[in-house]
């Protein structure tokens, strides 16, 4: 038995190395679970090695602090002497070695201390207080013994799932009022229910466009729109221009828009009124038939030729001065 909680022992340090965290000690999370293995008692008690099997239960206040129960039962025997007198001859006694089977009792309360709580494997320590109870059968002649008992030890927790763990402890028992100090090897489960599990992070918020900074920040961004001579009809390719205006209308639903057409100095300023007027319209169109744009937000307002933002004597500055914006209305 010693052998094989002792490669149980082994194998679950070799996981440590190997295992990748799906599982982990939670805060306000119950535990339950059976114990089993060997109980270990100095020589001078007179008493075998035996099988110990138990429960235990507890409860993590946090991922690294908790508290644990534990009652178990060993089956073992007392050995003493027992001398027998023989009749054939007078006064004469023989002394020979018996046993009697004896229930060992342990019960105690620990604090438990967990090391890489958000790991697989989990290792800990644990100290406590408790009492040991020691009861004779077989009509010995020794009387049944109480004592507080106070423990300290290791162990080692290896989560299957997030609710099942198996695990080994290693405890010393000192027994207070005597000299004596047993030792006790188990393996178990450990069933756990209850707790909260942690709220997966919120997604980053996704970036801002630059289409949307710059409405934000200037209220009013300059659409790259090209038109053929003369005409005021939307380009399929200028689509991604006017969807950043729509993206930002869809995402901010109260705001409104005013669609605005200029023109160069090219041409007389009333041709110019008309064409920047009939541009203006066809982007508000445009925006209302292919992204269900609410017509009552938008507006559109042609200035001709009257608002220039370069110099209309080079061609590089008409060029800039041709062209369509969406500004937003407070």
């Amino acid at each position: 038995m010693i052998k094989r909680i002792t490669g149980f022992f082994i194998v679950l340090v070799l996981l440590a190395f190997s295992v990748n965290a799906s599982a982990q000690i939670r805060p306000g999370t119950f535990n339950i679970g059976p114990m089993f293995g060997v109980g270990m008692f100095e020589g001078n008690q007179d008493l075998d090695n035996a099988p110990v099997i138990g429960i235990r239960g507890g409860y993590d206040f946090t991922d690294r602090w908790g508290v644990e129960g534990t009652i178990n039962w060993i089956p073992t025997k007392y050995n003493y002497e027992s001398s027998m007198f023989i009749p054939a001859r007078p006064g004469y006694w023989v002394t020979f070695p018996d046993s009697a089977h004896t229930n060992v009792f342990n019960y105690r309360i620990e604090a438990v201390y967990n090391f890489m709580p958000s790991s697989q494997l989990v290792p800990f320590i644990a100290a406590g207080i408790g009492g040991q109870t020691i009861d004779y059968r077989g009509g010995v002649d020794k009387k049944d013994k109480t004592r507080f008992a106070a423990d300290y030890g290791v162990g080692l927790k290896y989560f299957l799932t997030e609710t099942l763990a198996i695990r080994a402890d290693v405890r010393h028992v000192l027994a207070i009022g005597s000299i004596y100090n047993d030792l006790e090897a188990t393996i178990g489960m450990a069933f756990y229910f209850g707790g909260k599990k942690e709220a997966p992070a919120p997604p980053p918020p996704p970036p801002v466009a630059a289409a949307e900074k710059k409405i934000l920040e200037e209220g009013r961004i300059t659409l790259n729109i090209e038109f053929d001579f003369d005409k005021a009809q939307v380009r399929p390719q200028h689509r991604d221009e006017i969807k950043d205006v729509a993206d930002f209308m869809i995402k901010y639903p109260s705001a409104r828009f005013s669609i605005e057409g200029h023109t160069c100095s090219m041409g007389t300023a009333e041709y110019n009124q008309r064409l920047s007027q009939r541009r203006a319209d066809s982007v508000k169109k445009y925006m209302i038939d292919n992204f269900n744009i609410e017509a009552n937000r938008l507006e559109s307002i042609g200035y001709g030729e009257s608002r220039p933002i370069a110099d209309n004597s080079t061609e590089a500055g008409r060029e800039r001065n041709r062209r369509v914006e969406a500004v937003r209305i407070e």
